[in-house]
């Protein structure tokens, strides 16, 4: 008999009603701005950190779960009855979260020495970003309650990641250039010129700057165009759109989406503290 406890970092994008109705739990990042540290979507959101920016020229620091965060979850966890904990990060190669979450995991027996062989930690990295995270969580739980092992739920979501496509486009590049993703020269003369990147996370994590665009609209085609050049398989798609706070935006690109590929199953959701941070608003 299996109880499974399915954890992701903030980074996820679920707001609290997501994260009560899904039953999936979430362990915040952090957020510094201004020199006060803040809670991510606890005590700041993605317009207020967007707001400031405006205002200073600053970037907020961010910062990743802890070992000590990942360890007081797991011990609560434990505490609970639960056998299991699948526990998902963001993308590894852009933070040390899903390092703190294995050695969380290997340091529990000894600190904790009567916990041994009584809870498995399942670690899951999933190679990307934002809302994208929660939706593999989400059919996770429901392969769970059909009776599939843990360790098997943990395995095929990490396929699924593998097999997901991460596609970006930015639309102020101050922030990227504030958060050393673009040089200060091409960011300068890309809002000049009203040039917007086109970015792809690819299966290993990487963000790749791919194409670039002129103008906004013209991006956000070249969202969809870049998609129908990589979705190869025929059948159903899941497309999970994230946006910082553009939200008509995100709608002109489900359209296109569903024009484009008769996609039915489209989600819609907001971009959260954490990478709106460095992504700024406007991006899908």
């Amino acid at each position: 008999m299996y109880k499974t406890l399915m954890l992701c970092d903030s980074v996820c994008d679920l707001s609290f009603e997501q994260e009560k109705k899904s039953g999936i739990r979430v362990v915040n990042c952090g957020v510094e701005m201004g020199g006060l540290p803040y809670i991510d979507r606890v005590e700041i959101d993605s317009e207020r950190i967007y707001a400031e920016v405006e205002r200073t020229g600053v970037l907020p620091h961010t910062s990743q779960v802890t070992v000590l965060q990942f360890l007081e979850e797991y011990l609560r966890a434990a505490k609970e009855g639960y056998t299991d904990v699948i526990c998902t990060t963001m993308n590894a190669r852009g933070s040390g979260t899903y390092s703190a979450a294995v050695h969380a995991a290997e340091i529990l027996p000894s600190e904790y020495p009567a916990l041994e062989g009584k809870i498995r930690i399942h670690v899951v990295d999933s190679t990307t970003y934002s809302y994208v995270i929660a939706m593999p969580v989400a059919m996770g739980m429901e392969r769970l309650k059909k009776g599939e092992a843990p360790a098997d739920v943990a395995a095929w979501m990490q396929e699924w990641y593998r097999h997901s496509i991460t596609l970006v486009g930015l639309y102020n590049l101050q922030y990227a250039k504030k958060s050393g993703r673009l040089n200060a020269c091409a960011a300068l003369v890309g809002d000049a010129l009203g040039i917007k990147p086109v970015l792809h996370v690819d299966d290993e994590g990487h963000l790749i700057n791919i194409g670039k665009a002129r103008g906004r609209n013209a991006s956000l085609k070249a969202l969809v165009d870049k998609m129908e050049k990589t979705v190869t398989e025929e059948g159903k798609k899941t497309v999970f759109i994230s946006h910082g706070d553009c939200l008509k935006d995100a709608e002109l690109v489900a359209d296109m989406v569903w024009e484009r590929f008769g996609t039915e199953d489209i989600h819609i959701n907001y971009v959260g503290p954490v990478i709106g941070a460095h992504s700024g608003p406007g991006t899908i």
